[in-house]
C-alpha cells in the first residue's frame, strides 16, 4: 500500500533560490518531495491536503557554525573553553542547544569544534532517536599550533591540565596527518583548525599560524576519506592560504579582500562571515567606562585603559572592514552561509535571526541572498546540495511553513510562535496545521 501523501496548496513559496513564488502546490511522499506545481494537482485516497493560504512555504536552514556544547553553566567557570562543566552536564547543554536550534527551522547543523568528541555522540543520539535534534556533521576538537593566541595552555600551563577541554595542540605535518586520521576515525565530519589570530576580542594581525604543509596535509587527509575541514581564519595571508589548500569552510574572513574573493571562488570554498558576536561585543567593550579601571577581555588579564582602547580600536577597525567586504563578496558570487558561536554570554542558542538581520539591516544584503545562505549554500557547504536547501522534486522534505514573507521581513523567522510546521525528511517536527477535509 503506497503511503500517504503530504500536499501543501496555496503556498508562498520561496524555494531556497529564486524570489517568492504565490499559489504554489508542493506534494511530499515519504521522506521526499515528489512534485512542485504552480497550481493544483489530482488529489489521491489518503492524501493529507493542507491550505497554506499563502503562507510561506520554504527549505528548512542550515545553521553553519554550530558550538553544540556552548551555553549558560550557572556561574562556572574554567581554565579554557569545554571545561566548564563535566562532559555529561555539557552533554545535557547539547541536547537542549539541539532540541532549540531544530525548532527554530534548523533542520542541519554543520559542527564547529568541541571537545570530549561531543557531537558525535549528540549525532548518534539524533539518529537513534534519543533526543531530538536536527542532521549534523559532528565536528572535532578545533587543532590549534603550540604557543598560539588560542593555545589555552598559555594561560594555565602551570595547572597541567590533562584535558585540554575543545582544544588539541598539533604541530608538524605528519602530526596533522594522525591527528585528523584519528578525530575522523572517531566519528568526526568535520576538522577544525584554527589559522590565525584575531576576530572578536582581538585584532587581526596578518599571520598564519599554520605552514602550507600543515594545511595540505590536513585537507588531504580529510578529503580522501570525504569529511570537511573548516578554519578559524580572520587574517587576510590565512584566507589566502585556506582557500589554495582547499579548506571547506572559512570562518569570519575578516580581512578577506578582493584578491581573497578570487581566490575563494577560484577554490568554491564557504564563508561564514559570523558577524553578530562583533556587534554585540563591540556595544558592551565600547560602553565600558576605562578610567574607572582594568578590563578584563580576551585572555583574561587585565590591561590598562589605553592598551584596552587600541585593542578595541583594532577589533573595531576590522570590523568596519568586514562590513564593506562582505557584500562586495556577497555580489561577486561567494559562498555565504550563517552560523555563529551561539551560547556565549552576548547571544543565546535561539538568537539565530539577530545573525541574518545584521547582514540585511546594517550590510544592506538583500533579504533573499541571506535566505539562500541559510539554505542553498548551507547545503553545499554540508556536501548535500543534490538532497537538502531547496524545494524541488527528489530533495530531502525538509521545510518549514511560516506566518509571513521572510524575504521581505526577514525577522518574521524569530517569533516561534509564526514557525508553524517544521518537517524533516517528511515527519512533522512541528505542526501540522489543520488539514483540509
Amino acid at each position: 500500500m503506497a503511503e500517504a501523501r503530504i500536499v501543501f496548496t496555496g503556498a508562498n513559496l520561496l524555494d531556497g533560490e529564486h524570489p517568492a513564488r504565490p499559489g504554489a502546490t508542493v506534494v511530499v511522499e515519504g521522506r521526499r518531495i515528489s512534485a512542485v506545481e504552480s497550481g493544483a494537482v489530482t488529489r489521491r485516497p489518503g492524501d493529507r491536503t493542507f491550505d497554506l493560504a499563502g503562507r510561506t512555504l520554504m527549505p528548512g536552514m542550515v545553521q553553519g557554525h554550530f558550538h553544540a556544547g556552548f551555553g549558560h553553566f550557572g556561574g562556572m567557570a574554567a581554565p579554557m573553553l569545554g571545561l566548564e562543566a563535566p562532559t555529561a552536564y555539557l552533554g545535557m547543554i547539547a541536547a537542549k542547544n539541539a532540541k532549540t536550534v531544530l525548532h527554530c527551522g534548523f533542520t542541519s547543523t554543520i559542527g564547529s569544534s568541541n571537545g570530549q568528541y561531543l557531537d558525535v555522540s549528540l549525532k548518534e543520539a539524533i539518529t537513534n532517536g534519543v533526543v531530538e535534534g536536527p542532521r549534523m556533521l559532528a565536528c572535532s576538537h578545533e587543532f590549534v599550533t603550540s604557543g598560539e593566541m588560542a593555545d589555552g595552555t598559555n594561560r594555565s600551563w602551570f595547572m597541567d591540565l590533562g584535558n585540554h577541554g575543545l582544544l588539541r595542540r598539533v604541530d608538524g605535518a605528519d602530526a596533522f596527518r594522525q591527528a585528523a586520521r584519528e578525530e575522523l576515525g572517531r566519528g568526526c565530519d568535520v576538522i577544525k583548525v584554527s589559522v590565525g589570530p584575531g576576530h572578536g576580542a582581538m585584532p587581526t594581525a596578518d599571520m598564519c599560524y599554520l605552514v602550507p604543509s600543515e594545511i595540505d596535509a590536513l585537507v588531504e587527509t580529510a578529503h580522501e576519506r570525504g569529511k570537511r575541514v573548516r578554519a578559524h581564519c580572520p587574517s587576510r595571508k590565512g584566507i589566502l592560504l585556506c582557500a589554495r589548500a582547499g579548506v571547506d569552510i572559512i570562518d569570519h574572513a575578516d580581512r578577506m579582500d578582493a584578491e581573497c574573493i578570487d581566490a575563494i571562488l577560484e577554490a568554491g570554498c564557504s564563508v561564514a562571515p559570523s558577524m553578530l558576536w562583533s556587534v554585540r561585543y563591540l556595544a558592551f567593550a565600547e560602553s565600558w567606562d576605562y578610567d574607572q579601571g582594568a578590563f578584563p577581555i580576551g585572555d583574561g588579564f587585565p590591561e590598562r585603559s589605553e592598551e584596552t582602547q587600541a585593542r578595541l580600536r583594532g577589533v573595531r577597525e576590522d570590523f568596519e572592514h568586514t562590513c564593506r567586504i562582505v557584500p562586495e563578496a556577497n555580489r561577486a558570487g561567494v559562498r555565504m552561509i550563517v552560523g555563529d558561536d551561539f551560547g556565549t554570554p552576548f547571544m543565546p542558542h535561539g538568537d539565530y535571526v539577530s545573525e541574518f538581520e545584521v547582514y540585511v539591516k546594517q550590510l544592506g544584503i538583500p533579504a533573499l541572498d541571506v535566505l539562500r545562505w541559510a539554505t542553498k549554500h548551507g547545503a553545499e557547504a554540508m556536501g548535500r546540495g543534490d538532497d537538502l536547501g531547496s524545494v524541488a522534486p527528489g530533495r530531502l522534505a525538509d521545510l518549514l511553513v511560516v506566518d509571513g514573507d521572510p524575504s521581505s521581513d526577514i525577522g518574521c523567522l524569530r517569533d516561534p510562535a509564526r514557525m508553524l510546521a517544521i518537517l524533516k525528511e517528511g515527519a512533522f517536527v512541528k505542526g501540522p496545521l489543520a488539514p483540509i477535509a
